[in-house]
């Protein structure tokens, strides 16, 4: 396939020179793949190529390739090694991101954590409209948050409602016990974690969160999303108000 040719490592696009530098052997694409975890993209007007080794440290590039697939051309071929060179066309981009997705989910051994969430200061970023709202006024839209209360018996906060229009209804539906709302789990105690500072600071708090979530057609999707939580004042127990909405996020995994 011929066309624009380029490689992502470490989660953004590097000129070849960049990797080239980086080994002087022969076997230099080996290395981009494997020790690396380059991938490479090849694009042109009969389509687009997806390149990587499914073990390697490519998980980053992955997620960056997968943001970069809607303004791709299809169809899309998808060659990655897994014990020898597996090669799958798909007919359109909205397929070829799912199957690199479901790769994705069941071979990224070298990431031991499945959700990650990392503080983040507003200033200088492009917050989402409705959190961009919800910083500026302090105001939370109950239809658009999912409330989560501490209960002292057990030590954790429990989802006690999800709004209708919030981000995590959309998603899963708006019974508290939906998944990835089961309390006790990995997500649950990773993404809560930052509740009682806010209740201790008194003061809402913006986080990037990247986080491995089955879906409703069972395959186990790596979602990124931004949030602002917020304390609550107007209840019997201390409780907190969180607005999401599902957009690019600053989490480095390399």
């Amino acid at each position: 396939m011929s066309g624009q040719r380029f490689w992502i490592a470490e989660g953004r696009i590097v000129s070849d020179a960049f990797i080239m530098d980086l080994h002087d052997d022969a076997d230099a694409d080996a290395d981009r793949f494997n020790r690396d975890g380059g991938v490479r993209v090849t694009t042109g007007d009969l389509g687009t190529e997806i390149k990587w080794s499914v073990f390697s440290p490519c998980f980053a590039s992955l997620l960056y390739a997968i943001k970069w697939l809607p303004t791709a051309k299809a169809p899309v071929v998808l060659r990655f090694y897994l014990a020898g060179w597996f090669e799958e066309t798909y007919p359109d981009v909205e397929k070829a991101i799912n199957r690199i997705e479901q790769v994705l989910a069941k071979c990224d051994l070298h990431i031991k954590k499945r959700t990650f969430v990392e503080q983040v200061d507003p200033t200088g970023h492009a917050l989402p409209p409705m959190l961009e709202q919800t910083w500026l006024n302090r105001i939370v839209v109950p239809e658009t948050a999912v409330d989560c209360v501490y209960e002292p018996q057990s030590g954790r906060f429990r989802v006690s409602r999800i709004g209708s229009e919030s981000t995590m209804a959309k998603l899963y539906g708006i019974t508290p016990i939906s998944y990835p709302c089961i309390n006790g789990g990995a997500y649950d105690e990773t993404v809560s974690e930052a509740y009682s500072d806010v209740l201790d600071s008194g003061k809402p708090r913006y986080d990037h969160v990247l986080a491995a979530l089955r879906m409703s057609d069972n395959v186990v999707r790596w979602v990124s999303y931004q949030r602002i939580v917020l304390p609550k004042h107007d209840i019997k127990y201390p409780s907190v108000s969180v607005v999401a909405e599902i957009a690019d996020v600053d989490i480095n995994l390399i």
